[in-house]
């Protein structure tokens, strides 16, 4: 079960179903030798990416998340690395059969960001956050390089972005004792926890605003605007309202995992606000 574990196969059904719905969103649902190499290829990427994350991250789980495969020695790191380098060599490789642009994106860009956000960007202040969000928006693009389409992935992409930065910021907040224990220089480490929380709502703030651009500039129509109120906006407002209030670790888990969850519903306000 361990082997199945240590991919966290929430986040890798979420990336299945950013694939899927980025697919129906550019309208290519018939071609289902390429959905089906997009799905595989992304699976086995992200699954070696948190691998190797899980490696790095090793003193740190054993503070925050002792459950976990590694720290609970239900598997070990060597086992850990060829599983990940297999998986990154897989991904690679079925990228390469969708198109250059695709393994470029793949092989070349997101699997060597993968592995310096680990070693190096993840302990960083802000850059391992940027870095996490930069893959996200990528993921978006890499469907797009894949049905030739890259420039209507791009609102989706910086949505994503965005909403990604929050939630990582958010979530370093939430994990500052393991951060702590293992000299990491997070953004709550370096510039204090209240700054941090003050950038978080800042930044929510900002998407709150800017996330209504696309419906302003007429990209999209009412559908993508009341979906966005309704189920991005408002809930943003209440989270940030309990940020601001009760600023504890159960509330930053409640946020970042709401955050995880509620960027379907930011797609699902693409797909629907389409203006055709």
């Amino acid at each position: 079960m361990h082997w199945l574990t240590i991919l966290r196969p929430l986040n890798l059904l979420q990336a299945t179903l950013a694939v899927v719905l980025t697919t129906a969103f550019l309208g290519e649902m018939e071609q289902t030798g390429v959905l089906t190499l997009l799905i595989l290829s992304v699976i086995t990427i992200n699954a070696g990416g948190n691998i190797i994350n899980d490696i790095y991250d090793l003193e740190i789980d054993r503070i925050n998340r002792p459950e976990r495969p590694l720290p609970s020695g239900a598997m070990s790191v060597k086992q850990a690395r060829i599983y990940l380098f297999f998986l990154f060599a897989a991904g690679s490789l079925l990228s390469w059969f969708i198109s250059l642009e695709a393994f470029i994106i793949a092989g070349l860009i997101s699997v060597p960001t993968l592995i310096a956000y680990s070693a190096c960007f993840k302990r960083q202040p802000l850059i391992g956050n940027l870095a996490v969000s930069f893959m996200l928006g990528l993921a978006f693009i890499y469907v797009g390089a894949a049905f030739d389409n890259i420039q209507a992935t791009l609102v989706m992409a910086a949505l994503a972005f965005g909403f990604t930065l929050i939630r990582e910021i958010v979530k370093d907040l939430e994990d500052m004792d393991g951060d702590a224990q293992d000299q990491a220089r997070t953004l709550p480490l370096v510039w204090g926890e209240n700054k941090t929380l003050n950038l978080v709502l800042f930044l929510m703030v900002a998407f709150i605003i800017l996330d209504l651009l696309p419906y302003a500039l007429g990209v999209y129509n009412q559908v993508y605007l009341w979906i966005v109120i309704l189920g991005i906006n408002l809930p943003l407002l209440v989270f940030a309202f309990t940020l601001w209030k009760q600023p504890i670790k159960k509330t930053y888990s409640r946020v970042q995992l709401f955050l995880k969850l509620d960027i379907f519903v930011g797609l699902a306000a693409l797909y629907f606000g389409q203006t055709f």
